[in-house]
Parts: C-alpha cells; sequence; structure tokens
C-alpha cells in the first residue's frame, strides 16, 4: 500500500519529493481533496515533481495517486492517525502499542503457510548463496536476515541500497537464491529487481504482501497481514513480522541440517561456537 510505502521509506525518493510526501502522510484525507497546483505548492515543489513522485510510485499521474489514497482510507474507516490521540496517557500509548506488535507477531504464527515454509527451507538448505535485498525499514531486516544465515556455512550478503541490489542480480544465476523483503511489495526499485533476477533464472523468495507484483514475480511467498493503521503509525510492527519470519527461516533450516546432513551440522554448531562473544 502506498502510506505504508512512505512511511516504510521503500521508495528512494528525492529531497524535493520527500517534502511531498511527508504533506501526504500528515493529512491524507486533505491530499485527496487538493488540486496538485494545491500541492505543489504547499511543499514548494513543481507541477513536474508532483507527477514524477507519482510515477515513481507507480501510478500514471496525480489522479490515480488520490484514487488509491482514497481507497486506502476508506479501508480503515477513519482518519489513521487519530488512532492515536495527543489526549492520550501514556501508560495507555504504551500498551496500545505493545498490543498492536503482539498481534502483528501472533499473526505472522497463524497465517504462514506451512508448505511455503518448506519450499524456503529447502531453498535455503541448498543454496550455493544467499543474497537479501531489502529498502527502507526492510533493509535492517536483510541486515539481521545476513547475521543469522552466515553462520550456516553458506555464502551470505544482504543489500540495501538499489543501485548495489541492480548490479549484484545481474550478476546471479540459477544455483544462487534470492530473498526479496517488502511489506507493500508494490515498491517500483524492487520489483525491477525481482523481474531482472527472474529473467535471469535466479530462484527467489519474498516476504511481502499476498498477491502483490513482487509476490506474482517470486518463486516462495511468505505473506503477513497487518491492519494498515498499524503500519501507518508504526511501521516497526511490519518489521517485527518480518524479523520473525527470518527467525522461523533460521530454525527449519538449521533443523534441515541437523536432520539429513550430520556433516553439516557439525560445522554449524562449529561456526556457532566460533562467532559466541
Amino acid at each position: 500500500m502506498i502510506l505504508d510505502n512512505l512511511v516504510n521509506g521503500e521508495t528512494q525518493l528525492s529531497k524535493s519529493e520527500r517534502k511531498i510526501a511527508s504533506i501526504v502522510l500528515s493529512n491524507p484525507s486533505r491530499v485527496i481533496n487538493q488540486s496538485i497546483s494545491a500541492l505543489s505548492s504547499e511543499a514548494d515543489v513543481s507541477l513536474p515533481t508532483v507527477n514524477r513522485f507519482c510515477k515513481k510510485l507507480g501510478f500514471d499521474g496525480y489522479p490515480s495517486f488520490k484514487i488509491q489514497i482514497a481507497q486506502e482510507l476508506s479501508t480503515s474507516n477513519r482518519m489513521l492517525i487519530d488512532r492515536f490521540n495527543v489526549d492520550k496517557d501514556t501508560p495507555d500509548l504504551v500498551k496500545r502499542v505493545m498490543s498492536d506488535i503482539q498481534s502483528t507477531v501472533v499473526s505472522v504464527g497463524q497465517n504462514l503457510n506451512p508448505n511455503s515454509i518448506d519450499k524456503a527451507t529447502a531453498m535455503l538448505a541448498s543454496a550455493k548463496s544467499i543474497t537479501f535485498f531489502g529498502l527502507g525499514g526492510s533493509g535492517p531486516v536483510a541486515l539481521d536476515a545476513q547475521h543469522k544465515f552466515f553462520r550456516f556455512g553458506i555464502p551470505v550478503v544482504a543489500h540495501t541500497d538499489y543501485i548495489n541490489q541492480r548490479m549484484i542480480v545481474s550478476m546471479m544465476n540459477k544455483d544462487d537464491i534470492l530473498v526479496l523483503i517488502s511489506f507493500t511489495g508494490r515498491t517500483t526499485e524492487i520489483v525491477k529487481t525481482a523481474k531482472i533476477a527472474k529473467s535471469n533464472g535466479v530462484k527467489t523468495i519474498a516476504l511481502t504482501s499476498k498477491d502483490s507484483p513482487l509476490a506474482k514475480l517470486s518463486d516462495v511467498v511468505l505473506h503477513i497481514h497487518a491492519p494498515l493503521e498499524n503500519n501507518l503509525h508504526i511501521p516497526m510492527t511490519s518489521r517485527l513480522a518480518h524479523l520473525a519470519i527470518i527467525d522461523i527461516l533460521s530454525a527449519t533450516v538449521s533443523a534441515c541440517f541437523g536432520n539429513n546432513m550430520d556433516d553439516k551440522k557439525d560445522q554449524v554448531i562449529s561456526n556457532l561456537e566460533k562467532t559466541r562473544v
């Protein structure tokens, strides 16, 4: 979803485009009724800059961008930002934030498809190399995955810069596994990268939203559902969900080695001992 995308910073925006994004996120319902001239004036940018901003997010222009914003707000049935009223006491806000985090993580355990986990596990355990890609708020998840998976003795690397991702994926082949992390699965850059991977025959696993453009390009999809209102105000919830999936995959790959590959099991145990600080 576009509001999630802007909050998580998945699409790389210029300084002028970030000004537009800030206005959109501060009051999305007002933007729905704004003309392109009014928005460009408020953001102190040119009309072409607003159009470029919309196209970078995957729209053919400002009208279709506003329609998508309206649909997302309609789904939530109210202004999302109002959910965290400034008059609330701190203890109440703490409880609400923790409740959102808890419900999101519980949702991961309840809704993940075991068959998809098994397929992803088999791919990762037999990989010649594993590469994790994440942009914006998904970048830390990719780095965490690198930290966990290098202990298996498989070459692992994470990249959080789009230019590096484009160069790296162009050099990958069918023996490599690429894990793409994007909550919305609609970020232009990550979708383009997935298309290059597919054309090169690279096997891909996506941590993303069900039926998103990224999901449709990937061999295995591990999707979560988190309410938009959570992620607009607390993008941490989507990252925690993806971190939980990385932990699950780390555990299943470890179990795979332990059950089927005694020599690999010994290597993993040795690696864990060596890296213990």
